[in-house]
């Protein structure tokens, strides 16, 4: 069954329907309809839950009937390279594959923060993989797990129809590592599997990727292996126990801040207005990039003394440790003042929220443009200003205790007992040792 939108029960006319999303390209084979429903025949809720599986396997197979062939769908997105005797023909000579990894795989774009333009192209990239996968599975069918000699394809897609993991993009980036490591040792069974084998793959990676990106991948495919030793395919886990070489792999490249004609020049720019708003939070406050994007107005408060603050504490941050209160700074006035007006909903509605609910994507595409028109240091980026604040904190002779609780690196008001660490009027009067540079 291929990754259609879920079905939803709604009420319609004292019964309940199962609606379903019909996917924008499928949608002319229902004369441009939205949306495809059944009646459960009752207007019992629970009843119509039960029945809601059903309907929704007959409806996806009104989507299923009318899919395109895989061929042309590989061909559109690798480029449009052909007609399905083109693909075919580029299959047969063992081009295609190829073709399909230089998106999977290749970096765009060597900015962490411009992943957006990576993840553009790694999900076109996905989106022909599958399609080659379900061309190819059409052609030969793949027979289901057994408890030997389980083929790494198949404990793959078993392992992922499981959803390990909840977020999105650690779902993809499971995915795309899961397959690179198939890429590097070929579709084996998973008992001939060796610790040479993942040792010379992360050799292989460590040409091109950091060691901390390494690790990650890794352990995307020993947590497969894990579940493969749960389903009783493999009497135990080949990388259980293994360490690999601290050597292999880039070292971690740290951001640099900037410098204070930098920040002049990147604050004097022409940009949009919530464009320097959020700039303005960023430095001010040394948030994450995230943090300050996903901001709503109903996290901006005042305690008792008046201090306005940004409440993080019940925010999607990085760690228990990042969920904190940080004061406002004085020179922001649009913000102080907008806390009285009882504003509503979302500081930044500019920057769009992935399927995680993260806006930082949208945020750094708006942003990387302006501070590379300042430097073209690829250690400059969002994250740097950051650094210049802790710095600048450092500078104007705070402690390291309230300097790391401010930004969200020691326990936070929610990993501690609440109010623990150094009260809010302490921070505020940290921060307003700053002096503004948001123009």
């Amino acid at each position: 069954m291929s990754d259609y939108p879920a079905t939803t029960l709604s009420m319609n006319k004292g019964k309940w329907y199962v609606y379903l999303t019909i996917p924008h390209e499928l949608r002319e084979h229902f004369g441009g309809r939205k949306q495809l429903k059944k009646s459960t025949g009752t207007s019992d809720f629970r009843d119509a839950r039960r029945r809601q599986h059903s309907l929704t396997t007959e409806l996806y197979a009104q989507l299923d009937a009318c899919k395109p062939d895989a061929r042309h769908v590989i061909s559109r997105l690798l480029g449009d390279i052909g007609d399905v005797d083109e693909v075919e023909r580029l299959h047969n000579e063992g081009h295609l594959e190829g073709m399909i990894n230089y998106l999977l795989f290749k970096r765009y774009e060597p900015d962490p923060h411009d992943d957006w333009v990576n993840e553009r192209y790694h999900e076109r990239g996905k989106k022909a993989r599958d399609a080659y996968h379900q061309w190819e599975a059409g052609k030969n069918p793949k027979t289901a797990p057994s408890a030997s000699n389980v083929l790494y394809s198949v404990a793959v897609e078993e392992y992922l129809a499981t959803q390990p993991y909840g977020p999105a993009k650690t779902m993809r980036d499971c995915e795309l590592s899961l397959q690179q490591f198939m890429d590097h040792i070929g579709d084996l069974p998973l008992e001939k599997v060796t610790a040479v084998m993942i040792h010379q793959y992360a050799e292989n990676l460590g040409a091109t990727m950091g060691r901390k990106t390494i690790a990650k991948k890794v352990s995307y495919v020993k947590r497969m292996f894990d579940h493969a030793v749960r389903k009783g395919w493999i009497p135990s886990n080949v990388f259980a126990g293994l360490v690999m070489d601290k050597k292999v792999g880039r070292p971690k490249e740290s951001y640099r801040p900037f410098t204070p004609s930098e920040l002049q020049a990147l604050f004097k720019q022409t940009m949009p207005d919530h464009s320097h708003k959020l700039l303005s939070i960023l430095i001010t406050t040394g948030m994450r990039l995230d943090e300050a994007a996903l901001l709503d107005w109903e996290d901006i408060k005042a305690d008792q003394d008046g201090i306005v603050y940004y409440d993080l504490t019940d925010k999607l941050v990085k760690n228990k440790g990042s969920q904190r209160r940080v004061p406002v700074h004085s020179s922001l006035t649009w913000i102080t003042e907008g806390h009285t007006k009882g504003r509503t909903g979302q500081v930044f509605p500019q920057f769009t929220r992935d399927k995680d609910g993260k806006a930082q994507a949208s945020a750094s595409k708006a942003l990387m443009p302006l501070i590379r028109r300042v430097t073209d240091d690829k250690a400059k980026v969002v994250h740097s200003l950051r650094g210049n604040f802790k710095d600048m904190l450092r500078d104007a002779g705070v402690s390291k205790e309230v300097n790391d609780f401010i930004t969200g690196h020691a326990s936070g008001d929610v990993a501690g007992n609440y109010g623990s660490g150094p009260s809010l009027r302490v921070r505020k009067d940290a921060v307003e040792r700053l002096n503004a540079v948001t123009g």
